[in-house]
């Protein structure tokens, strides 16, 4: 498993990008059609931090969650069944990944992603 990206909410998108444009150097790039404004940067051809527009960043903060690309989608959602553990999925718009989303202690919220059917790693 290895780290995908990072969501930041943020209530300035503008300003935000600047910050990683101008302090890490990081690119703007494309991003799928989600249902909400946000902008993805990148390095090296790869999205690392996406930032979703937000009017506030709520009692959370301002990290929304950590994405990880995973493998064994079955296990993973297997594992979670028994365990009890509460899951939301979403399929990205356009490229067909699968996303499961899962809470964790302290409010903190961890992605897994995978490849469209019969992609998978």
């Amino acid at each position: 498993m290895q780290i995908d990206h990072v969501l930041i909410r943020t209530s300035d998108l503008t300003t935000m990008e600047k910050f990683f444009e101008q302090t890490i150097r990081l690119e703007p790039g494309p991003r799928p059609p989600f249902s909400f404004d946000g902008s993805w940067l990148y390095s090296q051809g790869k999205a690392l931090i996406h930032l979703a527009a937000s009017s506030s960043h709520g009692t959370d903060g301002a990290i929304d969650h950590i994405a990880f690309t995973g493998d064994k989608y079955l296990d993973l959602i297997n594992r979670l069944r028994s365990s009890g553990q509460q899951y939301t999925e979403h399929t990205v718009p356009k490229s067909g990944e699968r996303q499961v989303f899962v809470k964790g202690p302290e409010g903190i919220t961890l992605e897994i992603q995978f490849p469209q059917e019969g992609k998978e790693l």
